[in-house]
């Protein structure tokens, strides 16, 4: 794989109204641009990767050998040194119906909608002590129980738009993700300074091969509890457990505190989105 290929590829209706929107708008770079191919390339300035957008199709040498393929609609995280520098460089280009969100000791992150139906989200990690962290998870027990309280079965199949995941299936999709991570989690608890592969977490596999849509929920939300409260008392117990680490297979060092922190960062993401489609905020 070549570091200049694209990792995510943007399918618009008309091309050079998408590129300039980008580059005049955005403040994207224009790299390459094929004709024949109705694509072209596109540089992210704040973070350097390449974006392919195309009419039809291009070229496999322009991507990564999996890139990100979102349909219109679709969130677009792009990952920023400073939110805060991004939402004043596009307010300064005159980008309308900008949104900023902002989770304290976690995440802040900038929506910025397209004309081709996609959302780009702007995100910006934030800092936050060991002690925040261990409130952030901890309270993400309660979040959950409360967000799914006294719903029917038929109301756990809302959803906030056609072909978007209903309650039921952002409930399974936290607690899969939490049982993915926490085998790394106990890994670096028990083994420090190991070394750890795993494989890829694909969400839309996971989704469709484990039947998020038909499945009951409760027993999973109590092994959410669960789960979470085994993490905690283990963190309880083991001295200097958050910044015990393992080493992915890229060489990168993670510490327990860092995948703590991601994964109650993720729950909160899917526990608003659940909110959003009981009080009907998404019509």
């Amino acid at each position: 794989m070549k570091a200049s290929q694209a990792r995510l590829l943007l399918k618009v209706e008309q091309l050079e109204a998408s590129i300039s929107f980008y580059t005049d708008q955005l403040g994207w770079h224009l790299v390459e641009q094929a004709d024949a191919e109705h694509a072209a390339v596109l540089l992210q300035i704040v973070e350097d990767y390449r974006v392919v957008v195309t009419e039809h199709g291009c070229s496999a040498d322009w991507l990564q050998p999996k890139p990100s393929c979102p349909k219109p609609g679709d969130l677009v995280y792009i990952g920023v040194a400073s939110v805060n520098e991004v939402h004043q460089f596009l307010l300064d280009q005159g980008v309308p119906n900008l949104r900023k969100e902002e989770d304290p000791g976690h995440i802040r992150k900038l929506f910025v909608p397209t004309p081709d139906g996609y959302l780009l989200v702007y995100w910006e990690e934030l800092s936050a002590s060991n002690e925040e962290i261990l409130a952030m998870y901890h309270g993400g027990i309660t979040e959950l129980e409360a967000a799914v309280a006294h719903l029917s079965e038929e109301q756990l199949n809302l959803q906030e738009a056609p072909g978007k995941w209903s309650i039921r299936e952002q409930v399974l999709h936290v607690i899969d993700l939490e049982l993915v991570t926490i085998h790394k989690v106990k890994f670096a608890l028990a083994e420090p300074g190991r070394s750890y592969t795993g494989n890829s977490f694909s969400q839309d596999d996971w989704s469709v091969g484990l039947r998020y849509a038909s499945r009951p929920i409760h027993d999973e939300v109590l092994m959410f509890r669960a789960l979470r409260q085994h993490i905690l008392n283990l963190c309880a117990c083991l001295p200097g457990a958050l910044g015990r680490t393992v080493v992915t297979s890229k060489d990168r060092e993670e510490t327990v505190a860092k995948l703590l922190k991601m994964m109650a960062g993720h729950a909160s993401h899917h526990i608003r989105a659940i909110w959003r489609i009981r009080t009907g905020e998404y019509k």
